[in-house]
């Protein structure tokens, strides 16, 4: 099975493929889209559907259109993002999921603090960070403490650093800290 992901950043678009491999073993290739932001990301993602829908090079099963909710109610965003793709009358052949992660990325990445020091051991640093002690589904600065977390660790907040820390994730420790997390993986899960 082939998957699509429209997502905010170039971070998000290395950072949820790992994530979704991870979930969902039988997926065989996934082709991420980066829109820049999030405003970009509501505006644009209809186009993007239809650029799979009509892309002859990857034929995609599913779909998943990804953002931040910023810890506000996930289940609004994903609501005004049905409505868009409602709106705009576009019927793909594929199924298209939508999903706002309960506050930010980081904040799964923040969950297994192993993995970042997993990846800093790997790139030859000799830091260790501890698990950080904050409700992450609630802590609206997650992107910002996981950049201090990284910068503890010896590691730079860059996409790949972002990718190598989620290959090395254990979800079942994402979904712990974060329970939203498997509302996530019921969709990557789902037909």
């Amino acid at each position: 099975m082939n998957v699509g992901l429209v997502v905010e950043g170039n971070r998000d678009s290395v950072t949820y493929p790992e994530l979704v491999h991870k979930i969902r073993s039988d997926i065989e290739a996934i082709r991420a889209i980066s829109c820049g932001d999030v405003a970009k990301l509501k505006t644009r993602f209809v186009g993007w559907l239809k650029h799979f829908e009509w892309n002859v090079d990857l034929v995609v099963a599913k779909v998943l259109v990804i953002m931040d909710s910023d810890c506000s109610d996930a289940a609004v965003w994903e609501t005004q993002l049905q409505q868009v793709f409602d709106q705009s009358r576009f019927h793909p052949r594929f199924a298209v999921h939508f999903h706002a992660t309960k506050c930010e990325l980081e904040s799964w990445l923040l969950a297994d603090e192993n993995a970042v020091n997993e990846v800093a051991r790997q790139r030859g640093k000799n830091k260790r960070v501890q698990a950080v002690t904050v409700n992450l589904e609630t802590h609206r600065n997650a992107k910002e403490l996981f950049q201090r977390v990284l910068s503890d660790a010896g590691l730079p907040a860059d996409a790949r650093v972002y990718q190598e820390i989620a290959a090395a994730a254990d979800l079942e420790r994402i979904a712990l800290r974060c329970p939203s997390f498997r509302q996530f993986a019921q969709k990557v899960l789902a037909d």
